[in-house]
């Protein structure tokens, strides 16, 4: 691994204090290493061969086949001498394959598990984790960081093992040919280390620079990508571009000057190795010519010479790879701490030891003097209580942010409320296993999540068990069998990213599709009606007729006529139940705010109406 791609690995990783002491890190990269023993034996083993047989090869050039055989005009001597160094050469080559298949296979090993541990883990944690996090932070852990660890704790430091076992072998054959000229070499180690401590805090903020340009050309790009729709509806193509072309430019002037810093760090490296070239050249030559010098006789003189010079070439590589290895590590340690920091959040949500499966489930819903806030300081739900009976449809209404969507997350446990219990059947839902408890439940929301796979394993995704009939069975009780034959590849047409080859309503009646197949005992619809045409939601109404009889269903809607014919309708306002009837029951409140909602949607043109109070709160 040379100078050049250490800096940029080290730039890769942000330069950050890290809280937990190295010898703890070490330790536990060393759990993730110390199963492939019988692989690390053997990068030890081609290690030791390959710079055995690669720091030997001068020393037999010059001390063999020029001394000892080309001076001395020696045909056989030097062929069989040409044939053992091909021998050795040879056998590098063997080892030096071996060594970096090695380490490739522990290296991916590693991070295959590393990586799976981490996405294992990320499934595992409560949405509270990600309301906090983000996205791209989150990937970036999962890859950037575990690339930096893999190429560190295996490559790197096999590197540095093969650069300090190489770096010995080659002092002790300059030692073994010539004190002086070894001493003479060493002239220059004070300008090399003074050469790499300069430019390190060069590279560093160069390569520093290009990371944070690079990602803002990303953000850019994403943005591009993601919002096309919009970009192009509001003609701003030239705006995006310009915009883009910023970023673009201000990333072209940061790799210009972190090519300027690499242009100038390698002829100084160039120059510092001719320093020490022409030292060796001129004190060696000095030595060679002089009658009974240091060197012995002229022609051990001359192939102990030229030796040198070669050995000149692999005594600076390693050094310098050693100056800054220390910053290496350290780099990769601060990314096995965000690693870390990641493996060990625990969930808030966990099941208790004393948790039983919930058993069959007749839909009975009971919240008591429940309270609660994603900010424990600042309550979206105050103290509330309410009972749903089995198989009845209730219906919540009220304005933006009154806390009807956080009602739905504390039911299937998503979130703890701080106060108060909620119940189904009579269990305390914190007493009862989360895999059992959202076994029970169905759930179709405004916008639903549709993985890039055929709309058949979309749909399956209910219930994966199911057979094909069974989902074609399902599409065609919500409506969505027509519009699914139609497409070209039919029930196997793959959606695309989150369903975009789709329209929003052909991605509702899916969800719909999705949620009856799975058969639930309780269904909660989130908004399911409010993002689509009037065509596609009489289609779902009627489907709903099918998808809420016989099972215990809360519905959210803004959409007041999709409510009416709800058994109970739940107002709510400000984390608070202000109202509670039928339809029919609420509509005849004139000051109440059901009446108030539904003129709103449902008056007279041009006849004023009081609008709603609107709570507002940070989204979630």
């Amino acid at each position: 691994m040379g100078f050049y791609h250490m800096a940029r690995r080290l730039s890769e990783t942000s330069k950050e204090e890290r809280k937990v002491p190295s010898r703890v890190l070490v330790s536990r990269m060393l759990g993730y290493i110390l199963p492939y023993k019988r692989r690390l034996a053997v990068v030890v083993l081609s290690i030791i061969v390959t710079s055995i047989t690669g720091s030997i090869g001068p020393y037999i050039l010059g001390r063999e086949v020029i001394s000892k055989y080309i001076m001395r005009g020696d045909l056989a001597g030097l062929q069989a001498v040409g044939l053992l160094y091909v021998g050795i050469l040879l056998l590098n080559w063997l080892f030096g394959a071996l060594r970096g298949y090695m380490i490739g296979s522990i290296g991916q090993s590693m991070l295959f598990k590393m990586r799976a541990q981490l996405f294992t883990h990320l499934q595992r944690l409560s949405f509270s984790f990600f309301d906090r996090s983000k996205s791209g932070d989150i990937v970036s852990r999962v890859t950037n960081d575990t690339d930096s660890i893999g190429e560190t704790f295996i490559s790197g430091v096999a590197s540095v093992l093969s650069d300090i076992l190489s770096l010995g072998l080659v002092i002790f054959f300059m030692v073994n040919m010539s004190v002086h000229l070894t001493l003479a070499s060493m002239a220059v180690i004070p300008l090399i280390i003074a050469a790499a401590w300069f430019f390190q805090s060069k590279f560093k903020a160069a390569y520093r620079e290009t990371r944070l340009k690079i990602s803002k050309v990303t953000s850019k790009l994403e943005e591009g990508i993601s919002g096309i729709r919009e970009i192009q509806s509001f003609s701003r193509e030239r705006e995006v571009m310009k915009s883009f072309k910023e970023a673009n430019v201000e990333n072209l002037q940061a790799n210009l000057q972190a090519s300027k810093v690499w242009g100038t760090f390698f002829p100084t490296v160039q120059l510092i190795q001719a320093i020490g070239m022409s030292i060796v050249i001129l004190y060696g030559g000095m030595m060679a010519l002089t009658p009974n010098g240091p060197l012995g006789p002229l022609n051990e003189a001359v192939g102990t010479l030229i030796a040198f010079i070669l050995y000149i070439n692999m005594f600076f590589r390693p050094i310098f790879d050693l100056t800054n290895f220390y910053n290496m590590i350290q780099s990769a340690l601060a990314a096995a701490e965000r690693i870390f920091e990641f493996l060990d959040t625990s969930p808030e949500i966990v099941d208790s030891p004393d948790a039983v499966d919930l058993p069959s489930v007749k839909g009975e819903i009971e919240f008591e003097n429940v309270t609660f806030g994603y900010d424990p300081a600042r309550p979206v739900i105050h103290n509330m209580s309410f009972k749903v009976k089995p198989k009845e449809t209730v219906a919540l209404v009220g304005p933006t942010g009154a806390g009807k969507s956080t009602i739905i997350k504390l039911l299937s446990r998503f979130y703890e409320p701080q106060s108060g219990v909620i119940r189904i059947d009579g269990y305390d839902i914190r007493k009862v296993k989360q895999s059992s408890l959202r076994k029970h439940i169905g759930m179709v929301l405004q916008e639903n999540f549709l993985f890039n796979s055929t709309i058949m394993e979309n749909i399956r995704y209910g219930r994966l068990d199911a057979s094909d009939e069974e989902v074609i069975n399902a599409a065609k009780i919500v409506g969505a069998h027509e519009f699914i034959e139609k497409l070209p590849d039919g029930y196997s047409t793959v959606v695309g990213e989150r369903g975009l080859r789709l329209s929003v309503g052909q991605r509702q009646l899916i969800a719909f599709a999705r949620a009856l197949l799975r058969n639930p005992s309780i269904l909660i619809l989130d908004e399911a009606t409010s993002s689509i045409d009037p065509y596609t939601e009489l289609m779902i109404k009627n489907a709903m007729r099918v998808l809420l009889k016989d099972r215990t269903s809360i519905v959210i809607a803004h959409r007041l006529s999709t409510v009416r014919n709800a058994d109970r309708i739940l107002v709510i306002d400000d984390g608070r139940i202000v109202e509670e009837g039928s339809h029919k029951e609420l509509i005849k409140k004139e000051d109440g705010l059901y009446r108030r909602l539904y003129e709103m949607q449902f008056r007279e043109p041009g006849k004023p109406v009081e609008a709603p109070r609107i709570m507002w709160r940070t989204p979630r």
